[in-house]
């Protein structure tokens, strides 16, 4: 028992080895700068007010509830009704709780397992004699993981759930994008439906005076008649654009995990929408600051893992064992006791290529994992430039607009004038009248391009999120 005792403590002194290999995550060589010149740069300190897009360098970090940054008190309750409601959210915190259940399960090898027996049995001798004997017992074993793959299985679920815990951070921010994207847009096709319908009262007034001219003998027939076309082509531009409105707040519906119903949004236009300024780090920053390039990496550490337990599977496992029992005739009176403690070791010899197998499998999948990290963090950078360039060039188109609808209505208003003196012909009305229309609805749509150019910068900087564990770690340090 001695020379037992002394071999399996000699074992458990050795530690495990662990067969992992060392973790290199792939590297990039970034710029300091973004290709895309942000528009607007305001810095802390300086900011102008009512600047219509600024993008802030040398800023503080982003905060978590970026969107209040927007000034709207509507689409702060939508923000928080999402957040807590919507059911991808929900269903990815479950899946978080799938990763800690089998963390916990790979966490179990790192324990001896316990397990109780018991056993009763009645005999009946001839002639008329009866006895009763039984059995207790109680086996604890224990698998020393010499060669670290039961470590490294427990590194790899760790990771895993590192790694499902992020996914719920970056299917977050997705939410949050669309949910504030899907405001503005219903907002902006109600403000279109709006821009519409006062051009249909235009319409009419325009039909009322070609009417009268019409029965006074100074217009024709054809002026007439092409009046209440163009009064017929902006009633279904009306209907299209009250449908889509609505399909809109459908949309923004599901994903507040509602029912599609009348939310009663009370914003009428975009001007009511402030544009704040974003803070804007550089290259560099981004890989830290995006739950979806962390959860990569986890996976790519689980990778890792995987390989060192596809290698310990190439080596012996040793597993200890003690077993205590007891036996009786009768449940009051035992009369014997046992205890056995026993090792073995069982060690592959030919598994038909199965391991080799099993080791190539996983470096191949840490190889995929490493080029799909890549591929996160590059279209992460390919994000912000194209945030970046849609707020600039939505921003110049914006000007554009603006100037063109002032002059448009200018335009219109004159051309009415004189048709009513006169003056010119139905088409010069018409020409501008239509002009009017599309510089007002134009203008109207580029402001929804810059709020959206805006929302997605935000997201691609990562939305203000924060890695918890790391923070913990660091607070720690201090």
């Amino acid at each position: 028992m001695k020379k037992t005792l002394t071999a399996i403590l000699l074992v458990l002194s050795l530690g495990a080895c662990d067969m992992i290999p060392d973790m290199e995550t792939p590297k990039f060589s970034l710029s300091d700068t973004w290709k895309e010149q942000p528009v607007n740069i305001v810095k802390p300190g300086k900011a102008k007010e009512k600047a219509p897009v600024a993008v802030v360098t040398e800023a503080p970090a982003i905060n978590a509830d970026w969107w209040r940054n927007f000034g709207s008190a509507e689409l702060d309750g939508l923000m928080d009704r999402a957040l807590e409601q919507n059911n991808d959210l929900r269903a990815a915190i479950a899946r978080i709780n799938q990763a800690r259940a089998a963390m916990k399960i790979a966490g179990a090898s790192a324990y001896p397992s316990v397990d109780a027996s018991a056993g009763a049995r009645e005999t009946r001798t001839v002639p008329g004699s009866w006895g009763n004997s039984g059995s207790v017992g109680l086996d604890i074993s224990y698998e020393v993981d010499l060669f670290g793959r039961n470590k490294a299985g427990r590194k790899a679920a760790k990771a895993d759930f590192r790694a499902s815990q992020y996914d719920h951070d970056a299917l977050a921010l997705i939410v949050m994008g669309d949910v504030a994207e899907g405001y503005f847009r219903t907002v902006n096709l109600r403000e279109r439906a709006a821009i519409a319908q006062n051009n249909l009262s235009n319409s009419r007034n325009v039909l009322k005076l070609v009417q009268a001219r019409f029965d006074a003998g100074a217009s024709s027939a054809l002026d007439l008649s092409r009046q209440k076309a163009e009064m017929a082509t902006t009633e279904a531009s009306l209907a299209a654009l009250q449908a889509q409105a609505s399909q809109a707040e459908n949309a923004l519906a599901i994903l507040l995990g509602t029912p599609p119903h009348d939310m009663g949004l009370k914003t009428k236009a975009l001007s009511a929408i402030k544009q704040p300024a974003v803070p804007l780090s550089q290259p560099a920053q981004v890989i830290t600051q995006r739950p979806d390039i962390r959860a990569a990496e986890q996976t790519l550490v689980a990778a890792n893992a995987d390989i060192g337990a596809a290698r310990a599977a190439f080596y012996p496992t040793f597993n200890i064992g003690t077993s205590a029992a007891a036996s009786f005739a009768a449940l009051s009176n035992p009369v014997a006791r046992t205890l056995e403690i026993a090792a073995s070791i069982i060690a592959p010899i030919f598994h038909g290529g199965e391991l080799e197998g099993g080791v190539e499998r996983a470096t191949a999948r840490q190889v995929e994992l490493a080029e799909n990290y890549r591929k996160v963090v590059l279209v992460a950078l390919r994000e912000v430039e194209d945030a970046l360039s849609a707020a600039k060039a939505a921003k110049s188109r914006e000007r554009s607009f603006a100037t063109a609808m002032a002059e448009a209505r200018k335009t219109y208003n004159l051309s009415r004038e004189l048709y009513d003196a006169g003056s010119v012909d139905y088409q010069t009305l018409l020409d501008s009248q239509r002009t009017l229309l599309s510089a007002e609805d134009s203008h109207s749509a580029v402001r929804l391009e810059l709020l959206s150019a805006q929302v997605d910068l935000y997201k691609a900087l990562g939305g203000g999120w924060r890695d918890t564990q790391t923070a913990k770690k660091s607070v720690a340090k201090k």
